[in-house]
């Protein structure tokens, strides 16, 4: 899936531009995962060239995992939304890692969070403003929830964003009163208010002959 249209179609200068891989983990990669999002196997492939690309024009590389502490200390809310958080994304058991097909590098960065957002009392905002960035390229899961609200708080502290629309994995969700939605409903509701509020979105293509368009004439 691709957009349309974007509203804004942002100059890539692979100097302060970093790749956001989001929240590929076991838990949401792997079949038997505790909250498995089927459709992250179709965008496996995608982000691990992507990221190679990235890495191949030194940009940074960043992986986003969802952790917690295990003890039900730093949890609140999640715990009331999801009671069982504490088990299934507690910190150094085995679902909590990216999955092996997209494992981070030597110099790849890994920033834990404790909900949604990348930025959420975490250090990724200076880890991205000590390198000068002021680019972001979002992908991985869950589109709608982790991506956009992680999307939304990066519009919101000044930084350019691009969604990938092929690099971005959405779920099914059950009735909740309003009839059952399909995870390609989600995904296009998703991108399409993303592309129209807070960010370029576009195809993982399209980005990496930007970027080495852009690489090659430096």
């Amino acid at each position: 899936m691709t957009a349309p249209f974007s509203k804004v179609c942002w100059k890539l200068d692979p100097r302060r531009t970093a790749l956001i891989i989001v929240d590929m983990q076991r838990v949401f990669c792997d079949p038997d995962g505790a909250l498995y999002v089927p459709s992250t196997v179709d965008i496996v492939d995608t982000i691990s060239g992507l990221a190679q690309r990235c890495r191949a024009a030194q940009m940074p590389v960043i992986y986003l995992r969802h952790v917690v502490r295990g003890d039900g200390s730093d949890t609140g809310r999640m715990r009331d939304l999801y009671p069982n958080v504490d088990t299934i994304l507690a910190r150094g058991t085995p679902g909590i890692e990216i999955i092996d097909a997209l494992s981070p590098q030597l110099d790849d960065i890994v920033v834990d969070k404790l909900f949604y957002s990348g930025f959420h009392n975490t250090d990724l905002d200076t880890i991205l403003r000590a390198r000068d960035v002021d680019t972001i390229i979002v992908c991985g899961t869950v589109t709608n929830v982790c991506c956009e609200t992680t999307v939304r708080d990066a519009a919101h502290r000044e930084y350019k964003v691009v969604v990938l629309a092929d690099a971005n994995a959405a779920m099914p969700y059950p009735d909740m009163g309003f009839g059952a939605v399909t995870a390609e409903d989600v995904q296009r509701v998703s991108l399409t208010a993303m592309a129209y509020e807070f960010a370029e979105v576009t195809d993982t293509a399209g980005v990496v002959a930007r970027i080495e368009a852009a690489a090659g004439g430096r």
